[in-house]
């Protein structure tokens, strides 16, 4: 795991907190776990030798098969070039392969390789670890509290104009 950066006298400075916007509390927290979600599963993740969102593809294709690489796109939510370049540096990683698909020849199939199959144990250890972590300061209770309110905070940014 890195260090991380010093004070310019040598002594290392705890993790950024974060952004803190008074007038937006519940946004200001959001972003903070948000962003060190993202730093600690980056850092699980490098040690199984992937990149985020590397994983996501890895367990979307080992639980779905070959599958087109627009569906990756629509799954991701990703736009196609950012997933095209994700794909290409799983591919030249030996993850997966791309090839024109045998029904529609202007489409991709992106498949496993035997190197994602093993892969994927590794990726299921890293976001079962991840979740350890996020959630190790709560109770049951808690952490379904939690996941309800979360999937009411994600309903209503879904549903507009609020």
């Amino acid at each position: 795991m890195p260090n991380p950066p010093d004070d310019h006298q040598g002594r290392a400075r705890p993790p950024h907190v974060g952004v803190n916007v008074p007038d937006a509390p519940v946004g200001s927290l959001l972003l903070q776990v948000v962003r060190a979600h993202a730093r600690v599963g980056t850092e699980l993740l490098s040690d199984v030798g992937v990149a985020p969102p590397q994983e996501i593809v890895l367990l979307h294709l080992d639980a779905h098969g070959p599958l087109p690489q627009t569906e990756l796109v629509h799954y991701l939510g990703r736009d196609r070039s950012t997933v095209t370049a994700t794909l290409q540096a799983m591919e030249r990683a030996g993850l997966v392969t791309r090839a024109p698909s045998r029904e529609d020849r202007r489409a991709m199939t992106v498949q496993l390789t035997a190197k994602g199959h093993d892969t994927v144990p590794r990726a299921h250890a890293a976001w079962r670890e991840l979740e350890r972590r996020t959630t190790a300061h709560l109770t049951a209770d808690r952490r379904a509290e939690l996941l309800a309110a979360l999937a009411l905070v994600r309903d209503a940014l879904n549903e507009g104009g609020g």
